[in-house]
């Protein structure tokens, strides 16, 4: 008979209902020589975080060869129904996530699905949920500690794609300051993941979704976008738009490797 694993769509952390046990319980449950196996797979994610927020990372192909006999029923709808790579991005999401909050606090926790599919977080948890085509990652961090986390993975664009995110997500200005020569592929595919941090991590405030319009590259730092070291970006909330007054300047921290580009935002409480 072919294994059925039931993966979390609730945010009670209690783990009483079915629909809200880990992932790696079923997994444990079902056959625990996989989820071993699975755990040989998990590494630190790339991505650059403080000692204090835990970050794990899985490769989707490898993940996909060991879940291929299971069923992976219990998916919110619109994971259910979408492509097999979908279902494996969501899957590896809350795995890392899982094993990040175990990591850290020595509880295996559910991690539910909100509005809008954003993940939600056990009490006491903040965290961010990140993946590509070919690997998926997670970090989380106390919220006694960390007022807001978010991170981003996207694999570096091609010509035609650079040219899409200036002319659609882009403000006036940060055409003009960043791409003054035309679209780049490294630079605008660090100012699309950025953004894409920055809107996870204020998520739990403005609660609702952001335009790329809404926050704003001002300033950068670091060695040159060649991937020999980090980079410093930072964001602003456009003046005079939705999120001025609302959220403060923000610190995102970009790391290129290979093909990739991993940023990064993780606020300590003042």
């Amino acid at each position: 008979m072919t294994p059925t694993l039931h993966i979390a769509t609730v945010g009670d952390n209690t783990c009483q209902a079915e629909n809200a046990v880990p992932v790696r319980e079923w997994l444990h449950r079902l056959a625990p020589a996989r989820l071993r196996d699975i755990e040989r797979l998990m590494a630190p994610a790339p991505h650059v975080l403080p000692a204090e927020v835990v970050g794990r990372g899985i490769d989707l192909q490898q993940l996909d060869r060991l879940t291929q006999d299971l069923t992976l029923d219990g998916l919110p709808p619109a994971i259910r129904r979408s492509s097999r790579s979908r279902r494996l991005g969501y899957l590896g999401g809350r795995l890392c996530a899982e094993t990040a909050l175990l990591a850290r606090s020595g509880r295996c926790e559910a991690i539910g699905t909100g509005d809008g599919g954003a993940p939600r977080w056990p009490d006491g948890v903040v965290g961010s949920i990140a993946h590509t085509r070919d690997g998926a990652w997670a970090a989380v961090a106390a919220s006694a500690e960390w007022l807001r986390v978010g991170i981003d993975s996207e694999c570096i664009v091609d010509e035609n794609g650079s040219r899409d995110i200036v002319a659609l997500c882009c403000t006036p200005r940060e055409r003009a300051r960043w791409f003054p020569a035309g679209a780049d592929p490294l630079r605008a595919t660090l100012l699309f993941s950025a953004k894409e941090s920055v809107y996870k991590a204020i998520h739990p405030l403005v609660k609702r979704f952001v335009e790329f319009d809404e926050m704003e590259w001002i300033d950068v730092s670091g060695n040159r976008e060649d991937g020999s070291a980090p980079l410093s970006l930072r964001f602003r909330p456009t003046p005079d738009g939705p999120l001025d007054g609302r959220v403060h300047e923000l610190l995102v921290q970009a790391r290129v490797t290979g093909d990739q580009v991993h940023t990064s935002v993780a606020e300590p409480r003042a």
